[in-house]
């Protein structure tokens, strides 16, 4: 791809000529030339310039798109060369919800790294619904996700049991149940994530189809404030295990099933898009990750 359409993608990517110029490692004057050499070789403008930064023209929305898609193909055929040598070089971009961090995802990624020591990849977090929608405009080679609403462009190559269980200190005075309602929440303090979380779509489903209004005294985008909630004896919050995996291990949280069939039936599915083959490291790194989820729980899988 020519250089041109390189500086572009990069000043489409931070909104800043500046800031492109010190992720390439080169003067903002080369980058602006190569801005306008494009311009001129497209005959229409890209980019206009405000006190903010800059922002795309509709033909840059189109160009960038453009650069885009072209830049993933390269990297996929960068990544069949690879493949050809023995998983001793290659690229994953994983997207995943936050919770994945708890545990189960670092524990994969120190495997994977053990075993393919050439390998490298990028990790973002996002909400449920934006990693499948990473998935499905080809921005990742593995989405992994919770409860994820349905797309046509996304298919699960794992899925696993992963129940949502109220979760809080020891010594709160619900920890010793063995089975909770919503209803049970009543007289106790409770904390949520926002909707952007899979999560609360079911807590809020859950909650109308029993007809319980929680008393809900605080809402985050966080999860690590979910936690430092539920450890300071403030209240009960919502979580699959794995979100808080080393507090439950020791002891210092307690999960306790909630019997609503969709709090019981949430799963975590490992994701790819549906017309596009994993190259041998992403499906190397998908296999490691259904070992660190715990294959006893994968109730799916396709590699």
């Amino acid at each position: 791809m020519e250089i041109g359409y390189l500086y572009f993608a990069e000043v489409a990517r931070f909104g800043s000529i500046r800031q492109a110029a010190e992720r390439l490692h080169v003067s903002a004057s080369s980058v602006s030339r190569q801005i306008v050499k494009l311009e001129h070789e497209l005959g229409t403008p890209l980019i206009s310039r405000h006190a903010q930064g800059i922002k795309l023209t509709e033909a840059g929305v189109i160009v960038a798109e453009y650069v885009q898609s072209h830049s993933r193909e390269f990297q996929r055929l960068k990544a069949a060369i690879d493949d050809l040598r023995d998983l001793q070089q290659g690229h994953v971009i994983v997207f995943t919800v936050e919770g994945m961090l708890g545990g189960a995802l670092p524990r994969a990624l120190a495997h994977f790294s053990a075993t393919y020591p050439a390998l490298t990849y990028e990790v973002y977090v996002s909400g449920a619904d934006d990693v499948m929608q990473a998935v499905a405009r080809d921005r990742c080679d593995i989405g992994i996700s919770f409860n994820p609403n349905p797309r046509n462009e996304v298919e699960a190559v794992a899925r696993f049991s992963q129940p949502v269980l109220a979760v809080m200190g020891p010594e709160h005075p619900l920890a010793g149940s063995s089975q909770l309602s919503l209803g049970d929440l009543l007289s106790t303090r409770v904390a949520v994530p926002d909707k952007v979380f899979g999560i609360r779509h079911i807590v809020d489903q859950a909650a109308k189809e029993e007809d319980v209004s929680l008393p809900v005294a605080l809402e985050t985008n966080s999860i690590d404030m979910l936690r430092q909630f539920a450890l300071y004896g403030l209240g009960v919050t919502f979580m699959p295990a794995f979100a808080f995996e080393r507090e439950l291990s020791a002891g210092k949280l307690v999960g306790v099933p909630l019997h609503h069939r969709l709090m019981r039936t949430a799963t975590t599915q490992i994701c790819k898009h549906r017309d596009l083959a994993l190259t041998f490291s992403a499906r190397a790194l998908a296999r490691v990750l259904v070992e660190s989820f715990g294959p006893e729980r994968c109730d799916f899988r396709t590699i």
